[in-house]
């Protein structure tokens, strides 16, 4: 299971988010994009829905307890999203926690324009 962590800010465009997070899933060498896993702190948000839908994968909404059990795993920290958030690797860590057991990042933390993304292997999450 391919797996794409997403964090996002208010200045991100849905249709870059995509076709940012396809070419970084893309140069990871991953071959199919299973889902976007997002943090579930920010549901209710439709930006993630916009971006998996023009992905045409389903989102995956990270719950808080599984995302912090994965930053350990996560190279990047941020101490803004730290500070704001609680966790210190919002796309890393999503990836990871999205894609469950086993998961290893394929691609760290990549940003661009609003827009975090990690790409993530694993046996997946239900």
């Amino acid at each position: 299971m391919s797996v794409a962590g997403m964090g996002w800010c208010s200045i991100a465009c849905a249709s870059d988010a995509a076709g940012f997070i396809r070419q970084a899933v893309r140069e990871s060498g991953a071959t199919t994009l299973t889902r976007l896993a997002v943090p579930g702190f920010r549901q209710g948000d439709r930006f993630p829905e916009l971006v998996a839908a023009a992905l045409e994968v389903p989102v995956f909404w990270v719950p808080e307890n599984a995302l912090q059990a994965v930053q350990a795993f996560c190279p990047t920290v941020s101490k803004k999203s730290l500070q704001s958030n609680g966790v210190a690797a919002v796309a890393e860590g999503c990836a990871l926690a999205g894609a469950g057991s086993g998961a290893w990042l394929r691609a760290p933390r990549q940003t661009y324009a609003g827009i975090t993304c990690a790409v993530a292997e694993g046996e997946g999450v239900e």
